[in-house]
This record gives C-alpha cells, sequence and structure tokens, in this order.
C-alpha cells in the first residue's frame, strides 16, 4: 500500500474513532456516522444516471438509524448547466419517508451552484412538506489522485408537513472533505459536517456528523 493511500486510510479510521453518540456534550449537540455508496455514470448522451444509498447511525433521541436509497436522472442542456430530478425512500425505526425531488445545477470552474425542490411524504402527516435547498461547493485539485472540497447549504421549509406551521429554516449544513481517486472508476471520500438546526426561541440543535463516501463511476 503507498503512502497515500494509507494515509487516507488513517483518515476513515479517525473519522469513525470519531463517531460517539453516546459521548455527547449537551442534549442540544450528538455525533452521528453517515456511511454512503453512490453509482454514476451517462446512460445517455449528456444524460447522467445516479444512485447512492446511505446508512446514517444515529442516536434514539434524533430518531434512531437511517437507511436510505435515492435515483437521479440528470440532463446536460447548456455548458455547465443540468437539470434533473428524481426519488428517495427513507426508513428510520420503521418509520417511512417517500421523497421526489427536481434540481437544477450550475457548474463554472471549481464551484458548482445546485438548487433542489423536494416533496416529501411522512407516515401520518397533516400534507406533504416542501423543502427548498441551496447548496455551493468548491473543489480543489491536489494531485497525485487527491482532491479537497468545501460546501454550504441552506435547507428551508416551504411548507411544513404539519397544518399551521409556516415556512421556516430547517438547517444550515457546512461539510470539508478530502477524496482519494483509486482508478478511474473508484473514489474514496472522507467528509465532516457539521449541521445546525434552528428552534425558534431555544438553543440551535448542532450535529457533528463523520462521512465516508464509496463512489462507482461506470
Amino acid at each position: 500500500m503507498t503512502r497515500m493511500p494509507m494515509r487516507f486510510a488513517m483518515l476513515l479510521a479517525a473519522l469513525a474513532a470519531a463517531w460517539q453518540p453516546s459521548k455527547a456534550r449537551a442534549a442540544d449537540e450528538d455525533v452521528q456516522l453517515w456511511q454512503i455508496a453512490t453509482v454514476t455514470g451517462d446512460i445517455a448522451e449528456g444524460t447522467r444516471l445516479t444512485v447512492d444509498a446511505s446508512h446514517r447511525w444515529r442516536e434514539d433521541a434524533r430518531g434512531g438509524n437511517q437507511q436510505s436509497l435515492r435515483v437521479t436522472i440528470e440532463q446536460a442542456v447548456a455548458k455547465g448547466v443540468r437539470i434533473g430530478g428524481g426519488g428517495m425512500v427513507l426508513d428510520a425505526g420503521g418509520n417511512t419517508e417517500l421523497r421526489s425531488h427536481q434540481q437544477i445545477v450550475f457548474a463554472k470552474g471549481r464551484f458548482e451552484a445546485r438548487t433542489r425542490l423536494e416533496q416529501r411524504f411522512f407516515d401520518g402527516a397533516d400534507r406533504v412538506e416542501l423543502r427548498l435547498r441551496q447548496r455551493l461547493q468548491y473543489s480543489q485539485t491536489l494531485g497525485n489522485g487527491w482532491r479537497a472540497s468545501l460546501a454550504g447549504e441552506w435547507l428551508g421549509l416551504l411548507q411544513s408537513r404539519n397544518s399551521g406551521v409556516g415556512a421556516s429554516t430547517e438547517q444550515w449544513r457546512a461539510q470539508a472533505g478530502v477524496a482519494y481517486k483509486l482508478n478511474d472508476r473508484v473514489e474514496l471520500g472522507a467528509n465532516y459536517w457539521l449541521i445546525a438546526a434552528p428552534r425558534g426561541d431555544l438553543p440551535a440543535r448542532y450535529a457533528h456528523v463523520p462521512q465516508t463516501v464509496l463512489t462507482y463511476r461506470f
């Protein structure tokens, strides 16, 4: 094993070791671990298919462990512009969420901006929940198969699943990560997410999320 993959493996081990939800410092703060596997590639000229599955280890107080499967299809419509949509199913402790989404992505140099609208269907909810997500990401090649990324995302509720609840900011997310390209098809990544969830007059709730990502390109 070369020095670069060894360092990457050590980083993944350190992120996994950081997952200690039982030692969260306060009721308004917790630690989670997300693992994601992604398969992506072109299925026609300018048309990209992406399938990702995840397992998220979370405390019972945060809804318990969660599994998800998502499919997205995007079409290039201009240089640096893609539009698309798809669907997702999530399960946590026997509670199921079905989600559809539409999105547009703008890419320019090392920057990428994405606007995504989601329709979320929950068991027993009063109505469909509408959520808008705005993400900005910067990527930097480091050489020798490595790259780094920084991202920020705002998640806003346009319509709550609960009747009588108005629009609000659901989350702010900040992410920093590195990825290593093993070959032309396989890439390993490690990220750290800081998620802040405003709660009105109460202190915001924070989640620290080490994340591992395996990507296969066909």
